[in-house]
This record gives C-alpha cells, structure tokens and sequence, in this order.
C-alpha cells in the first residue's frame, strides 16, 4: 500500500508542476506578445495531457481502458482550440468538426464498458459503424448546406445520445462503478452538445465555449484516471491477499490446472479475514452428462476435454474483477476446481446496487455461453451443459465450508429442476434434513424388517395364463407417506442400505417360490435389483446360500436389471451376470428403451426377456408416437424371438391395446394390485375359478 501511495504523491507532484506553468509569467516575452485565453488553454491541455497519457501508455499489466481514447480525445480538444485560436475566417466549420470529434469520442468512452444480456450481441463493428455513419452524416450536412448548422448539430447530438442512452441501458446491470462512470460522461456530453447549440445560436460567447469545452475534456480525462485508479487498487488488494498466503499451500488440480479444494479454501477463508466489507457469493458450477463421456472415451481422454472447458470458463471471466482471483501470477485465476466435477467460483456482490440475483445469474448465463460446442477429442465430440448452485457466505451461513456444500445442494436441485442456476434457500435445507430423516426411518424399517411385501402376477395376456409373479415392496412410513421400490432405492442408495434392501427382496423372492411349492405351482419369481447392488462381490454367493436352504432351484428366480447397467460396459457387472446366467437365474432388462447400445448388448449377454412400460397407451391417441415406439418394440423383439412383458397394464383398454399390437405377456393392476404371502392361496383359487382353462 505504501508503493501506491509513493505514486499517487509523484502524479500530483507531476500534475501540480505542469499546472503552475501556466501561471508562471516570462517576462521577457509579457511586453511584446498577448497571452489570448485561448492560447493559454492549448498550453494548458498540452502540460496536462502529456503525463496523463504516459501513466495510460506505461502501466503494466494494461488496465481495460482504450489507450487510442485519451489520445485522440485530447487531439480532438487541440484541434478545436487552434481552430478557434488560428484560423478565424473558417473558425466555425473547422470548430464543428472538432467539437462534433470531441463530442462522439466522449460518447464512444462512454459505451466502452463490457454490456451484458441483449447488448452482448451488439458486436463493436456494429458500434463503430453506428458513430462513423453519425459523423460522416454530420459533415455531409455541414458541407451541403442543405440545413442550418445548427440544425445540423441538433441531429447529431440528439441521434448520439439517443444511441449513447440506449447502450448504457442495456449495460445498466453490469456493475454500479461502470453504471457511474458511463452516466458521468453521458451527463458531460450533454453539458457540452447544450453549450456549442447555444454558441452557435449567439447566445454563448467564445471563451465560454473554450471554457466548457476544456471542462469537459477535463472530466472525461478524470473519469478515464478513476478507472485506471480503481482498477490498480483492485489488483493491488489481490496482490496483498495472495501475498500474505502460506505458499507452501499453493498447488494446482493436475487435470485442469486450475487452483484445487484446498488452496482455493485457504484463500477464501484468508480473503474473508483481510476484507471486513465484502459480501461473498459462492458459485458452484458442473458440467451435466460427463459420465456419459466418460463412459465412452475412458478418464485419461475425457480429462482433455475437461481442460478444454476449464480453459473455455476461465477465459470468459479473467478480466472480471468482482470475482475472486485465485492465482499470484500476473494473470488472475477466477475459477477453482473442487472435487469431481465441481467448480468454484466467489464473487464479490457488495459494489453493486442491482439485485445480487439478476447479478449472478446474468455471471452463470455469460459462462454457459462461454462454453464452445461442440467440443471435439479426435472424432468424439459433444456439447457441455452447464448447472450452477449459490449460496451466500453470512446469509446462509458463517462458516465458508458449509457455504460450499449449501451451494452444491442448490446444484443438485438445479440438475433435478433442470435449472441453469438454483440458489440456497431454506426449503431446499428443510428437503435435505426430510431426505435424512427419510434415510434413518428406512435404515431403521430394514433392521426390523418391517417392508411390506407383495407379489404381482404375470400373465399370458390372452388366455391368463400365470407365468410368473414380481416381487414387490412398499414402505409405509410414519407420516403415512407410501413408497414404492423405485422411491426407496433413491433414498437407500443415498444412504447406503442400498444391498441391505436387495438382500432382503432375495429373501423374500425365495419365501415366496417355498409357498408357491406348497400350492403345487412351479413358476418363477422376478426381483428387481439395483445397480450397485450387481456390483456388490458377494450377491451371487449369497442367492446361491438362499437357493440351498430354502431347497429351491434358482432357475425359478428371474432378476431384472435397469438398460443402464448395460450402457455401463463394467467388467464388474458383466461378470455378475455371466454367474447368475450360471446358476440358471433368468435375466430379463426392464424399462427397455430399444436403443442401439441395448440391442448390441442384449445379443450379446443373450437375455431371457425385456420388459417394457405400457403407461403411456392409457392416454396414447391413433398415430401417437408413443403407440409406435411400443408397437415398434413389440415387432422388434418378435423378430429376435425374445419374450417380452408390458408393466402397468391398468385397464381393459389399454390390454385390448397391447393385445392388438401382438403383445402376449403383461403385468399390471388390470390383474392384481399386490397379494401378500397370506393372501396367495384365496387369490390362486378365485383365479382358477375365475379362469378354469389355466388351473
């Protein structure tokens, strides 16, 4: 701080030197030559100028200002001023060529600041074209004579503050700083166009003109300085925080090359302590969908793509310094990289005066954008998605790691919304203690074994022939909340029960086929297991353990597991069900969808059936696409000679449906919602009484 200060002491030293030339009289010329006002202020533009623009031409790194502005301002002001000093019989059309150059390149200063939203597609060509088109219409008005001058100067000042207005608006979320500055400099223009208009119509003397035109160069070239000053003092703070970090902690994600968990904690943390006045949001962001990516080209060929949208993000945000820089470099790193897929970003919301949301969103949208598509590894290419979570740091919570996770749980609800960006609010902490409390009332109703368990049947859908039963469960919770399976995987999977549960429905799947024994009916029962629970290395021994002590072959155990854990091409999981096709368990694939990584999979792994959802035939029209892709499947499967079941055959009408597509098996609430153990034998017997043909 004390080398800026030394500065700030030389360039008022500099500028107090070449301000008293002008007042330091030279004797030797006071009796011979007049010193004209006008005169007087070239000289004084001219001792003003020059250390001005070698700060602007000397500072490293370069501040985002223009260096061509402050130099053509001030020989726009020269010229104007020796116009009006040295060539008085053409004075008034060479004098409105300057202050119409004056006046357009305050207005171009004005509308130099980065704009957001629409004004982001207004690109600078289109700018530049806009002011050259004014001025070129400008002198063609004045060389014509076809109107008044100042006629002709009216046009051309109102059209520029018309254009000059219509930018600041559209930049008017940018931040309040540039919102200032840009407002400021319109308001001089103003000033300036209102006076050379009352000049020219007689009402303004000639040295007032000299006077507001010097004035306006003056506190355009002050504006520029404010954001030279305020830039240097930014970087500076930056300096004086990483400068005061442990180095020893610095380290860099391998992957990304970008700031790890750690060391983007330690500064933050650091920056907290040394910035009483600042108001952090924090930013997490991910990109959706990578494990697809993954999934194809393998983690060592997906990280190359993960650099390139790391470069992509940080990039697009370098130069904003609202947001926290994690580098001690010369170029500042905006962007952390935390565990997995996760970035961090921390912006600081306490300079601006617009809402803190539209602020932030507007940052998340501009970052979306940056994202290039798509982005290409060899022949492999794909478009990034991007989700982002926000939390506030003292809103939220105090505590900097707890502000993290609060925003990648704002993450998770924009992914499950589908959402670019979703802020921290207390109801999504009140759904995450409800899905906690949720994981302890399933842990709890596992241990005790208190599930409700029923069996479904599947029939021949024409003649109601049984074929084979799907085990089932419900959890009726405390709030009398019902769950089915599907629900409660979600929340087991969370919690970790997940193979907990699925050795419970193998249990139950082989008390179920011991009672279908003693009723003298041999037919399968179906389980549905998740995916981590094929993972698990002691599944099949222990479906083998059950088969053994309950003396039940398990050729009459189906499992069905999702298309996805097809898609996966784990070893793991094809190695699981090469041993459970080995113990003659059929696998059957539920909710198919047809794609061509499932067909390529399932001629491969040779399943024993497919099962696909019915639902949407209940509301399907004629000519639906869901009717086709059904009846699309249904012919599909017929060709390669595989059994398939429709589920969630509800209705009549949707069996008549099924039934005239060719579907010849199906399940559903059209033949029973759920039979208990204890309700199996009635149920067999009211069925056979039902249909005699099937007993």
């Amino acid at each position: 701080m004390a080398s800026y200060n030394t500065s700030r002491l030389v360039m008022l030293y500099l500028f107090a030197t070449f301000l008293s030339l002008g007042f330091i009289p030279f004797e030797a010329h006071a009796s011979s030559e007049s010193f004209t006002f006008i005169e007087f202020n070239i000289a004084f533009v001219l001792g003003l100028s020059l250390p001005v623009l070698l700060i602007v031409f000397i500072i490293k790194p370069k501040p985002t200002i223009k260096k061509r502005l402050p130099v053509l301002l001030t020989l726009a002001l020269l010229g104007l001023l020796y116009s009006l000093s040295f060539f008085p019989k053409n004075h008034l059309y060479l004098s409105l060529i300057f202050s119409g150059l004056l006046f357009q390149i305050i207005s171009y200063w004005s509308c130099n600041y980065p704009v957001i939203d629409k004004a982001s597609a207004i690109s600078f060509k289109l700018k530049n074209s806009l002011f050259i088109a004014l001025f070129s219409i400008f002198i063609l008005l004045l060389w014509t004579n076809f109107i008044s001058i100042s006629m002709a100067w009216l046009i051309l000042a109102s059209l520029q503050i018309i254009l000059t207005l219509s930018y600041v608006w559209l930049s008017r979320q940018t931040s309040r700083e540039v919102n200032v500055r840009s407002i400021s400099l319109l308001t001089i223009n103003v000033a300036f166009a209102t006076g050379v208009y009352f000049w020219l119509a007689g009402s303004l003397s000639l040295n007032l003109l000299v006077g507001m035109s010097v004035i306006a160069y003056l506190l355009a070239m002050a504006n520029g300085c404010w954001h030279i000053v305020t830039t240097l003092i930014t970087r500076e703070n930056e300096q004086q925080i990483l400068a005061t970090m442990p180095q020893a902690q610095i380290s860099y994600d391998p992957t990304t090359n970008l700031p790890n968990y750690q060391y983007a904690l330690s500064l933050f943390e650091h920056s907290i302590a040394i910035n009483d006045s600042a108001r952090y949001a924090v930013i997490i962001c991910k990109p959706i969908d990578f494990q697809q990516i993954n999934s194809v080209l393998g983690h060592h060929n997906s990280d190359i793509l993960l650099l390139q949208l790391a470069y992509s993000l940080q990039q697009s945000i370098v130069n904003n310094t609202e947001l926290l820089n994690f580098s001690t470099q010369e170029s500042p790193v905006r962007i952390a990289r935390l565990q997995g897929l996760h970035f961090l970003l921390v912006i600081d919301v306490s300079q601006t005066k617009h809402n803190e949301n539209v602020i932030i969103e507007q940052l998340c949208k501009d970052l979306a954008l940056a994202v290039p598509g798509p982005m290409s590894f060899k022949s492999f290419s794909s478009y990034f998605k991007l989700a982002f979570g926000v939390a506030f740091l003292g809103k939220d919570s105090l505590n900097v790691t707890e502000v993290i996770a609060y925003a990648e749980d704002a993450l998770l609800q924009a992914e499950k919304e589908q959402q670019l960006v979703s802020f921290f609010n207390q109801d999504i902490a009140l759904f995450n203690q409800q899905q906690l409390h949720k994981m302890e009332q399933l842990k709890l109703a596992i241990e005790q074994k208190s599930l409700q368990w029923h069996l479904q049947p599947q029939v021949k859908v024409q003649s109601k022939q049984l074929i084979s039963f799907e085990m089932q469960v419900n959890w009726q919770r405390q709030d009398n909340e019902l769950l089915s399976l599907d629900e409660m995987l979600l929340i087991a999977d969370q919690s970790g029960d997940t193979y907990a549960l699925s050795l419970q429905i193998i249990n139950q799947a082989f008390k179920a086929l011991v009672e279908l024994q003693h009723l003298n009916l041999a037919i399968p029962v179906a389980i549905k297991l998740s995916d981590q629970s094929l993972l698990e290395p002691d599944l099949v021994d222990y479906i083998e353990q059950q088969s053994k002590a309950h003396g039940i072959d398990c050729q009459l155990l189906t499992v069905e597991v999702q298309e996805a854990i097809l898609l996966m091409s784990s070893p793991q999981a094809k190695a699981s069900i090469d041993q459970l096709k080995s113990l003659g368990i059929s696998i059957v694939i539920d909710q198919f969808s047809g794609s061509y990584e499932a067909l390529r999979y399932i001629r491969r792994m040779a399943v024993n059936g497919i099962k696909i959802d019915c639902y949407s035939l209940a509301t399907a029209t004629a000519g639906s696409s869901d009717k086709a892709i059904i009846n699309a499947l249904i012919t599909l499967t017929r060709k390669m000679n595989l059994p398939l079941i429709g589920t969630n055959i509800n209705a009549i009408a949707v069996e008549e449906m099924f039934i005239a597509m060719g579907g010849e098996f199906g399940q559903g609430q059209r033949y029973s919602s759920g039979i208990t153990l204890e309700e199996l034998p009635p149920w067999l017997t009211a069925w056979h009484k039902q249909y005699p043909d099937q007993a």
